[in-house]
């Protein structure tokens, strides 16, 4: 199975590479949105994109997101978040096959984030780890990412 990992760089990234265990056993196609050291794991490839904020290279992020999907043809697009997941989900989303996966950030313990409530109707899988959140997001499933 071919897994399409959509994160930002920092927690996001750290995040969700603890399902590197889980990872493992699949070719696992990386996608960043900066430059940064890459987690001890076996990219099949990497590929980096525009670092949005919120603005017009967000944009450029949806172009990005469709040359990348056409060249990988990915079954999964996994990501944790933040800015770039919401692109590259939306066009896998209208344009391919593959079944989006999110997990709203540990780091929403009380409010979800705005990357979850983005991917929230885009995603087929939704996870989220802390009970205060549950109400948001009504047909996801509760899981929690344990760091170790």
């Amino acid at each position: 199975m071919k897994i399409l990992v959509v994160s930002s760089v920092g927690g996001h990234l750290t995040e969700i590479m603890q399902l590197a265990p889980v990872l493992a056993d699949h070719e696992v196609v990386l996608v960043l949105n900066d430059e940064a050291a890459l987690p001890d794991f076996p990219f099949a490839r990497v590929y980096r994109i525009a670092h949005a904020e919120r603005d017009a290279r967000v944009l450029l992020n949806f172009l990005e997101a469709a040359r990348i999907l056409r060249a990988e043809d990915p079954d999964i697009v996994l990501s944790a978040g933040a800015g770039p997941a919401v692109p590259v989900a939306l066009v896998a989303r209208l344009c391919t096959r593959a079944r989006i996966v999110f997990i709203e950030s540990a780091a929403a313990v009380a409010r979800p984030t705005l990357t979850g409530r983005l991917m929230y109707p885009i995603a087929h899988r939704f996870f989220y780890q802390w009970s205060a959140v549950a109400h948001f997001f009504p047909r996801a499933e509760k899981a929690s990412i344990h760091f170790g």
